[in-house]
């Protein structure tokens, strides 16, 4: 039970003191009106029997060292965060979230705060970098939440962590041909691995050479590789349990990657497929500069990037008679339907596309003449009467 107590100060002003108990700990606070501690005493009461009551000085902690903590025993599916994920959160929080209001305490956080900072960071850094701020605190705010650290979550936005991509190119399937071409041999087979395999760049350059069955066209994605600051080059696991799978590959991928193996990669089971001129792992680097050559020898569009091809392959498959999302799910590793559907979104617009200059052509044709009626009963019949009296 909560208890209220009257004192008066050295100016004869009175103040209310509420007393209860959380959790074994003696919590105190102070009004300044009767009416103030009574509503208090019983919101206290009230929380202590619905088992839901904080101890007001819990969200003294302030939000940047509660993040910091939260970044490192953040568990999805029961595993800790990735490095490369880690370091992306600091990165983001640090450039949207931690100069306006990173420093408050956590339980001076407010819908309204939320909302005014949310705002800032879109008029500053862009919509797509204020959706995926929101989407991190609103995170970090709801494990606040479970810890009773804050009654309720304010990030409340609707809508607030919703990207909106720009639609990316659709390359063409010569163009994937010819960038193949334009690049240089050492990197021609991780081309046609990402254009029809659909692999990430960093699941390309973890590939070994034990993860590739040229006899059963088949690689199996197992890792990924990617670039930690301070760390280096990190061979990690993939992004979700749906990135390990195992891809079928075309004639046209077994036959670069048969040359490849032969001639660039070592015989060692465990040897990276993928190797720097120097012999060494692949670096992102290295491969990003002869990717942008080869754009410029193709003669492809400024801004095409690597990740491009992985487009192209989802949506090629997308296009196959009778492909289930699952399906297309399965091949490029994803683990919602989410982004199957956008293939299959972009292929279904495609169509309609095609479609409508069908029906462009066919409105531009001119006949000079019609076509004659097909006589359905034998000589005589012309235009639908019969020869007979």
């Amino acid at each position: 039970m909560a208890s209220i107590t009257r004192t008066l100060t050295t100016d004869g002003t009175q103040r209310y003191r509420v007393r209860w108990w959380v959790e074994g700990r003696r919590v105190e606070k102070w009004t300044t009106t009767l009416a103030a501690a009574r509503a208090l005493k019983t919101q206290a009461e009230n929380d202590a029997l619905t088992g839901v009551a904080l101890d007001p000085r819990a969200g003294a902690q302030v939000l940047n060292d509660y993040f910091s903590g939260w970044s490192t025993t953040r568990l999805v599916k029961g595993r800790p965060l990735a490095a490369s994920t880690r370091l992306g959160y600091a990165r983001l929080w640090r450039r949207t979230i931690e100069p306006s209001i990173g420093r408050r305490q956590l339980r001076a956080l407010r819908p309204e705060t939320v909302r005014n900072w949310h705002a800032d960071v879109t008029t500053t850094a862009g919509r797509d970098q204020a959706a995926k701020s929101y989407r991190l605190l609103r995170a970090v705010l709801a494990t606040a939440e479970a810890d009773e650290l804050i009654r309720v979550n304010p990030c409340r936005i609707r809508g607030g962590g919703q990207e909106h991509h720009e639609e990316r190119p659709l390359v063409p399937t010569s163009l994937v041909l010819d960038l193949a071409d334009a690049i240089d041999d050492r990197y021609r087979a991780l081309v046609l691995v990402a254009g029809f395999a659909g692999l990430r760049t960093g699941e390309s350059l973890g590939l070994r050479r034990v993860d590739v069955d040229l006899l059963h066209g088949e690689i199996r994605v197992t890792a990924q590789a990617q670039e930690i600051a301070g760390s280096g080059r990190v061979v990690l696991a993939p992004k979700s349990d749906a990135g390990r799978r195992v891809v079928a590959i075309p004639a046209v991928v077994i036959d670069a990657l048969d040359t490849h193996l032969s001639t660039f990669t070592q015989p060692d089971p465990d040897a990276p497929v993928f190797t720097s001129p120097e012999g060494g792992p692949l670096r992102r680097a290295t491969l990003s500069a002869a990717w942008r050559s080869a754009v410029r020898r193709a003669g492809a569009a400024d801004g095409l990037r690597l990740h491009d091809l992985r487009h192209h392959a989802a949506t090629l498959t997308a296009r196959m008679p009778g492909v289930t999302t699952k399906e297309l799910m399965a091949r490029i590793g994803h683990a919602s339907p989410r982004a199957a559907l956008i293939y299959q979104h972009a292929t279904a617009e495609r169509d309609r596309a095609i479609a409508a200059f069908l029906d462009a052509e066919v409105a531009a044709t001119v006949r000079s003449t019609k076509a004659p009626v097909a006589d359905l009963h034998g000589a005589g019949h012309v235009a639908g009467r019969s020869s007979e009296p």
